[in-house]
């Protein structure tokens, strides 16, 4: 995978310890935690899924007609990210002139976030609360789009990353 550009950053807060006893017990001891990440897209190859070369494979690749190989890269569900009208199948016995990995997917992110807190009972004993949510704004965040161009599909974005998942767990150390 050939991914450009990906940036990660991670930023963790934890909650001071208080004074007081009831914000000592309600509020001390809180970690936050969250990451961003931003990524490009990865390299795609187009394949004509024909065996137009007649060398008995299939997965050889279109021929390029025009400049703009993209259509809409808003990249938007079941947008055509590609421009269907740039590629065509080659001549019978010959070879695309399109060359192996030159489109770029749609670009992505992601915020995650984490709540913990670790509650000391007794001396050796602890419970840990931990609260942990991925794409934590249930974004869309778009797949790479289909890329064999005799499919009815080609060039649509019909996928897409995991919608949000929130996990909870308590921990019991002794």
């Amino acid at each position: 995978m050939d991914v450009r550009r990906l940036l990660n950053l991670t930023v963790v807060a934890e909650t001071p310890q208080f004074a007081s006893p009831l914000m000592r017990l309600l509020g001390t001891g809180w970690r936050l935690s969250g990451i961003y990440r931003r990524s490009s897209g990865s390299m795609l190859d187009i394949i004509n899924g024909l065996d137009r070369a007649l060398t008995g494979i299939n997965n050889q690749r279109p021929d390029r007609l025009v400049g703009d190989l993209y259509q809409d890269r808003s990249a938007g569900p079941m947008s055509q990210y590609l421009n269907r009208v740039a590629f065509e199948q080659p001549a019978l016995g010959t070879r695309g002139n399109l060359g192996r990995n030159v489109i770029q997917g749609p670009a992505t992110w992601q915020f995650d976030a984490a709540l913990s807190r670790v509650f000391r009972l007794r001396e050796i004993q602890r419970l840990e609360f931990r609260a942990e949510a991925y794409n934590l704004t249930n974004s869309f965040r778009p797949g790479n789009p289909s890329t064999i161009l005799n499919e009815s599909t080609f060039g649509q974005i019909r996928s897409s990353d995991t919608p949000r998942i929130m996990q909870f767990a308590l921990k019991y150390a002794f």
